[in-house]
C-alpha cells in the first residue's frame, strides 16, 4: 500500500513538473516571437514564428513591409538575399536572447546585406551585446567597420588581409601554416 501511495505521489509530481515545463516552454516561445518581430520592426518589416513542438518544426512568416499585408510570405526562399540574411540574423538574435551561453560568435553575418540593412544589423548587434554585459560577443566580418565608434565595452580588432598568391588559376587565398615546428 505504501508503494502504491509513493507511485501515485510520484506520478502527480511528474504531471506537475510537465505542466510547469510546458508553461515555461510557452513563455520562451512567446518571448522569442516578440524579440524576432521587434528586430524585424527596426527595418520596417514584421514577422512571426510558428513553433510546433509535436512535429519538431519552426516556421517563419515575414512581412517585408509591416504596413502592407500583401508583402507577407511564409516561403523564406521568396526573400532577397539581404532580406533572408536579416531575417536569419533576427531569428538567431531572438533565439540567442533565451540562451544562457557566455559567448556568441557570428561569422560573416552581413555579407549579403545592403548598406541600410547592414547599418541596422550592426547597430542592433552592438546594442544587444552592450545590453548583455555578462556575455561576450564576437562578430567576424570582412566588411568595413570604420563607422562604429569604440568605447570601453566595444573593441574592434582589424586583421591584416590574407596574403594572395598568383598560382595557376589566378589569385587565391592562402591558409595559415599550423604545423608543429621540429625545433
Amino acid at each position: 500500500e505504501a508503494i502504491e501511495e509513493n507511485v501515485a505521489l510520484l506520478a502527480e509530481d511528474m504531471d506537475a513538473r510537465r505542466r510547469k515545463w510546458r508553461q515555461f516552454r510557452e513563455h520562451i516561445v512567446n518571448m522569442t516571437r516578440d524579440t524576432f518581430n521587434e528586430i524585424l520592426n527596426r527595418k520596417g518589416s514584421s514577422g512571426d514564428l510558428e513553433f510546433s513542438h509535436s512535429e519538431g518544426t519552426l516556421d517563419l512568416c515575414v512581412q517585408k513591409d509591416s504596413t502592407q499585408e500583401s508583402t507577407q510570405t511564409k516561403d523564406v526562399k521568396a526573400l532577397s538575399g539581404g532580406e533572408r540574411s536579416f531575417t536569419t540574423l533576427a531569428l538567431l538574435l531572438a533565439l540567442g536572447e533565451r540562451l544562457e551561453t557566455p559567448f556568441r560568435v557570428m561569422d560573416e553575418f552581413d555579407v549579403f546585406l545592403d548598406p541600410v540593412a547592414r547599418k541596422i544589423a550592426l547597430d542592433t548587434l552592438v546594442e544587444m551585446a552592450k545590453d548583455m554585459g555578462h556575455r561576450q560577443f564576437i562578430f567576424i566580418t570582412p566588411q568595413d567597420l570604420s563607422a562604429l565608434k569604440t568605447d570601453p565595452r566595444l573593441k574592434i580588432h582589424h586583421m591584416k588581409p590574407p596574403a594572395r598568391d598568383g598560382r595557376v588559376g589566378g589569385p587565391s587565398q592562402q591558409t595559415l601554416d599550423f604545423t608543429q615546428s621540429s625545433e
